[in-house]
């Protein structure tokens, strides 16, 4: 039990030899001050409160073009789940919140402001929300839908994305 201990201890096992480097760095010099850093932390303590930095209109469009990116890969992940696969309209589609632009901060403002698509989707270069959001539901929501996020293969998978996406 004991040497279960020790091969898992911090202070055993893969550790020794770092713990070990670190106890003859303190013999070496055992008095090493620390008022250095005190006088250090008393300093910036004079100067206030740490500064945030506000959000800019650059780092506002970054995020949106990080919500991009997360918009697309939910529809690729979750779009099949609210395809259109009742032809007699009996059931009412689920409710995914991922789907919708406003789970993402989006707001109707945003739908005709332009992102560049070509990394993350391949139906074009740019496009605006409203056009993204619609090629998105053609593709992965409609009455056939392709779900292919199993495939581990990214060179099929990107196959496979580029196929479905000119085919919308």
């Amino acid at each position: 039990m004991m040497q279960q201990f020790f091969s898992n201890s911090y202070l055993f096992g893969g550790n020794a030899p770092y713990v070990e480097e670190l106890y003859e760095a303190y013999l070496l010099n055992p008095d090493v001050p620390h008022a250095s850093v005190v006088a250090s932390f008393a300093e910036r303590a004079k100067h206030g409160p740490i500064r945030t930095v506000t959000a800019s209109a650059d780092a506002e469009m970054g995020r949106k073009r990080v919500a991009v990116t997360q918009l697309i890969a939910a529809y690729r992940f979750l779009g099949t789940q609210w395809a259109n696969l009742d032809p007699l309209q009996r059931q009412e589609r689920p409710n995914i919140p991922e789907l919708e632009p406003s789970f993402y901060g989006f707001t109707d403002a945003d739908l005709d402001v332009v992102f560049n698509i070509s990394n993350t989707y391949f139906g074009g270069e740019t496009a605006t929300l409203r056009d993204l959001l619609q090629s998105l539901r053609d593709t992965y929501c409609r009455s056939i839908g392709a779900e292919f996020q199993y495939i581990t293969d990214p060179a099929q998978k990107r196959w496979m994305q580029e196929r479905l996406c000119k085919r919308s």
